[in-house]
Order: structure tokens, then C-alpha cells, then sequence
């Protein structure tokens, strides 16, 4: 039960946080969304290299809780198929590339840096 009360927990504060970045920043072009997946993937990267040897209360509050609910892969599906189905084509693919560049960039450096 501690392990669920942990993951709860850490979920709704990156969801919380999350909602507050992709209100200040998205616009035409979905940089809140953006930039919350590329620091919870360095931040994931980061929990990695440094809670191996932490409980696992910890990694589940703050790797699948906080992270979890920080990043969000159905906010970008959904922003990317609404970039299709108007037509956004050249920002759908600008979108979907930074995204998944960045983030797997991101998340090795934070493992690397802190590792």
C-alpha cells in the first residue's frame, strides 16, 4: 500500500506541475508539452544514475509517480494527431522529432552527468 500511496503522490505533484508549465507556454506550437518531456526525461535520467541504491518507496515517488505524471506521451499524441487532422504537417514533424530526439538526448545525459 506504501508502494501505491507513492506513486499517487508523486504522480499528482508532476501532473499538477505539468498542467502549470503546458498552460504557460503552449500556444501555436506545443512548447509546454515539449519542454516537459525533455527535463523529466533528463530528470528521469538523473533518478536513474543516482537512486540505485535507494529504497524503492523513493524510485516509485519520484522515477514512476513524479515522472509519470510530469511527462506525458498521451498529451503529445493527442497535440500531434490534432497537427495532422488540421494540416499542421511541417510543425507535426518538427513537433515529433524534437520530442523523441530530445528526450532520449535528454535522458542519457542526465544518466551520464550524474552517474
Amino acid at each position: 500500500m506504501i508502494q501505491v500511496a507513492a506513486v499517487a503522490l508523486g504522480g499528482a505533484a508532476g501532473s499538477v506541475l505539468r498542467y502549470g508549465v503546458q498552460k504557460a507556454f503552449n500556444a501555436s506550437f506545443p512548447s509546454g508539452t515539449l519542454l516537459v518531456n525533455i527535463i523529466g526525461c533528463f530528470l528521469v535520467g538523473i533518478l536513474w544514475a543516482t537512486l540505485k541504491q535507494e529504497d524503492e518507496q523513493k524510485r516509485l515517488l519520484l522515477m514512476t509517480g513524479f515522472c509519470g505524471g510530469f511527462t506525458t506521451f498521451s498529451a503529445f499524441t493527442l497535440e500531434g494527431v490534432q497537427m495532422m487532422t488540421s494540416g499542421r504537417w511541417a510543425i507535426f514533424f518538427l513537433y515529433t522529432t524534437a520530442s523523441v530526439a530530445c528526450g532520449l538526448l535528454a535522458a542519457f545525459l542526465g544518466f551520464k552527468i550524474f552517474n
